[in-house]
This record gives C-alpha cells, structure tokens and sequence, in this order.
C-alpha cells in the first residue's frame, strides 16, 4: 500500500506533519476523521526501494539491532525515541536510513513488526518474534531472547565457516587440477596414441569425450549456472539442500518452543502462548492446530502427538514438564536439544567434507590416469620395448 504525507490540525489546534499507509485517498481520509484530525493536504509518497534492490541485513546486525533495542527500551524510552538513538548513534551508513525509516513507518501507527516487515530486510523469525514480543507486552525480554539466538547462530556458522575452508580450498584445486587435465593433458597425451593408428580402449574414449565436454561446455555450463542463480535469487526462493532440511527444521523448532517458554514464563496461558508464536512457524497452521487442540481440552503433548509432525522425543519432555508442572523448563530443554542437535549435525557434515572430497577427487584422477596410461602401455608393448 501506498504511503502519504499529511498535514492536519489535531483535536488541539496544532498543525502536524504525518506519514500514513492507506489503499485509497478515502481510506486514509476516514481514518485521520477517526484520529480527530483535520487534513488540510496529502500527497503521496513514492516507494523508497524497490523488492529487486532488498539486500537483507546480516546476522551480526540484526543481533546489534535486537541488543541495542532491547537496552533502550528497559530504560524506559519510547520507541520512536529508541529508534532515534539508533538512527544517530550508528555509524554504519546504510543502518542510518534504515533506522529512520522504520522511525517514520512506527510514528505512522504501525507496530515494530509491520514496520520490519515491510522493509524486508530482517528475517522473518525475527520478526515474528518481535510480532509475539508486542502482542504480549514483553518486547525487551523477546529482545534479549532473539539477540541470544543470533549470537548462537553467529557463533555457529564461524565454527561452520572455519570448519569447511580447507576441504573447500581442497575442492576448488582439485577441479582446477582436473579441468586442466581434461582440457590440456589429455588430447596431448591421447593424440600420440591415435596418431599411431592404434585403436583407443573404451575407457580412453570415454575420457576423451569428457575432455571435450569440458573444453566444449564449460563456458556455457558457467553461464546457466549464473543464470540460474540470479533468477532464483531474483524470484526470492531458497535452494532446499536434503541434507540440511532436518538441521534447519531442528532451529525453527528450538527458536518455537524457546519462544513458548519464555511467553509462558512471563504469565500467558498456553493456547494464547501458541497463537503469539504462531509467525515463528513456517508450516502454516501448525500452531494454529495445537492451539485449538488446546483450547478443546487436549493436554499440550496430546495435541503435539495428534498434530504428527513432532518427535517422540519431544512430546516425551513435554508429557514429564506437564506431569511435573514444570512445563516452560521442559519446552526450553527441547529447544536446547534440537539447537544441540542441529550444530551437532553442522559439525558433523563439515568434518565429513574432507574425506568425501578426497574420495572423489581420488577416483577422478585414478580414472584419468587409467585412461591415459592403457593405451600408452599398449603402444609400448607394439613398438617392443
């Protein structure tokens, strides 16, 4: 939806300056009519950034972003105050606009989450979480809650990163080494073979026709694989890895029942806990059904095993947290175990990558110098040496 900026008189006589959201002029008019404001002129205001040029903000910011946040707010400012600390006190240039922006949009009368939201620059748990934090009055402790999970996060992808550069830097000369042996060492080598007359072996002209596979195709292979990638990153979809599907659904879960705990420690009743953290989910409905469940007179396990989704594991903790009324320490040990469980399964495909890549790179190059050696051996053995 469009923005506007208005001047109006308020119920006091004096003239404002403001910056709404609305689908039509007729809208925005019976809204400010509604606020006891008299507009005397509106314009509206053109799109700051276009979806194509969205870059989302990095981890490290966004967790600085939460920290920030949350301490200001416990100090008991406003929040159009705090973001205007914010937007002064950072020195990062591109934060600065962005942080006046999301001021604008606040002092507009959107939430923080439908400010954040709408500059698609934050992730989306992130934002739900904040959503959940405001609808339950407990922004700074969901604060505290989320900047703990970034960090953890962060803390994770480094051990990732660090854990993956040398098998990487492996991969990237072994194909190097192979390219160029495909490309160059090879025609040479065979080319001394089929100058003889000699008929080649099966496995040489099948390397041969990888050799010019590679020389042929790899420049047009480069260019749809570039294609490929920014048409997907264009269109905003995620490339969905197997393998990392059960790690990612593992932090989506520990991120959920943490923020269950913490709504439920702070006094909110458990089908209203559900529906606060309902954005956190990325199977819609999911929480929607448990709340329900719930709200029939299901007990909190009952309606996680009749939901199907979820481990017995954790309908198990869930079941003793019920039994032993200590349900939010339960629902945070399950989130404990499957952030441990998704960074056990990270380390164990990083330390798995090394062996992997030197198994294949070995069999590559064992299959190129078989296909090289078989027929200069033969040639050896016709010209009687």
């Amino acid at each position: 939806m469009p923005f506007f900026k208005i001047k109006a008189y308020d119920s006091k006589g004096d003239l404002k300056t403001l910056r709404r959201e609305s689908s039509t002029e007729d809208e925005l008019l019976r809204t400010l009519g509604l606020e006891g404001y008299v507009p005397i002129s509106f314009a509206a205001e053109e799109s700051r950034r276009s979806s194509s040029s969205i870059i989302p903000l990095k981890l490290t910011d966004q967790h600085l972003f939460c920290t920030m946040l949350s301490a200001f707010l416990r100090s008991g400012l406003s929040m159009t105050e705090v973001l205007g600390l914010l937007q002064s006190q950072t020195r990062d240039k591109r934060l600065q606009p962005l942080f006046g922006e999301l001021k604008d949009l606040v002092e507009s009368g959107r939430s923080l989450a439908q400010s954040m939201r709408s500059q698609g620059v934050f992730r989306e748990s992130l934002v739900g979480m904040i959503e959940s934090g405001e609808r339950s009055s407990s922004l700074p402790d969901i604060l505290d809650k989320a900047a703990t999970l970034l960090q953890s996060e962060i803390s994770l992808r480094q051990k990732l990163r660090s854990a993956l550069t040398y098998p990487l830097f492996m991969l990237i000369v072994g194909v190097g080494v192979v390219a160029f042996l495909l490309s160059y060492v090879v025609p040479q080598l065979t080319g001394i073979v089929v100058s003889s007359g000699k008929e080649l072996p099966i496995i040489t002209r099948a390397l041969l026709g990888v050799s010019y596979a590679v020389r042929v195709g790899t420049l047009p292979a480069i260019l749809i694989a570039l294609f490929v990638y920014f048409r997907i990153k264009r269109s905003g979809k995620k490339i969905s890895i197997p393998m990392f599907r059960k790690m990612r659904d593992m932090l989506t879960l520990s991120l959920m029942f943490s923020q269950l705990s913490t709504l439920i420690r702070s006094g909110i009743p458990l089908v209203q806990a559900l529906e606060l953290s309902e954005p956190l989910d990325p199977q819609k409905g999911r929480i929607k059904f448990l709340a329900e469940e719930v709200r029939k007179g299901y007990r909190f396990s009952q309606s996680l095993e009749r939901q199907g989704s979820f481990t017995e594991d954790t309908i198990a903790i869930v079941r003793i947290g019920e039994m032993g009324g200590n349900l939010p320490d339960c629902l945070e040990r399950v989130a404990v175990n499957s952030w441990t469980f998704a960074q056990l399964s990270m380390q164990k495909w990083s330390s798995l990558a090394e062996p992997i890549i030197i198994i294949v790179m070995g069999v590559i190059v064992g299959f190129v110098i078989m296909a090289v050696l078989v027929p200069i051996f033969s040639l050896s053995e016709l010209s009687g040496l």
